[in-house]
């Protein structure tokens, strides 16, 4: 598997906007007059909680990694339910912002006027608050040396 051609990328800081709004970096924005849907679902990324913003294709590809499991078919429709249950459709909107529902946003330790980190993942992105910030640099940086470690650059 490459890069995928709209990879999402970068460590950001934004603000939620008094409606719940953040806006997201331009590179990842969708053409003018154009949206791109997501599902914001109820995660942990190393164990800090965050809101998973995946597009359609990437809820897919969790999905068909259930189903492509070898567990039992009632274990894959119980996992299956969980991200379903887990997940809220949004969309980020041609003007590049995605409008957090205000109970999830809150849930999350989310503020309006407050700072927002979105850390991308390729295919999805983390949205993670102000609380879970350090904890989320913290688990990251504990991993770089196994990735220092793992990947040849000569």
């Amino acid at each position: 598997m490459g890069v995928p051609t709209n990879s999402l990328e970068g460590v950001f800081d934004f603000k939620l906007d008094a409606k719940f709004r953040v806006s997201v970096p331009s590179e990842w924005r969708p053409g003018r007059g154009e949206a791109l849907p997501l599902r914001l679902l109820k995660w942990q990324t190393y164990q800090v909680p965050v809101l998973k913003a995946l597009t359609d294709e990437a809820f897919a590809a969790m999905i068909d990694s259930i189903n492509g499991s070898d567990l039992p078919a009632g274990v894959k429709s119980q996992r299956k339910g969980l991200l379903y249950s887990r997940n809220t459709q949004v969309t980020i909107n041609d003007q590049g912002k995605v409008l957090i529902p205000k109970k999830l946003a809150e849930e999350h330790g989310l503020v309006a006027g407050g700072t927002v980190h979105l850390f991308g993942r390729g295919t999805n992105f983390d949205i993670v608050s102000p609380r879970d910030h350090d904890a989320m640099q913290a688990a990251e940086e504990s991993l770089l040396g196994d990735l220092y470690e793992s990947v040849d650059f000569s």
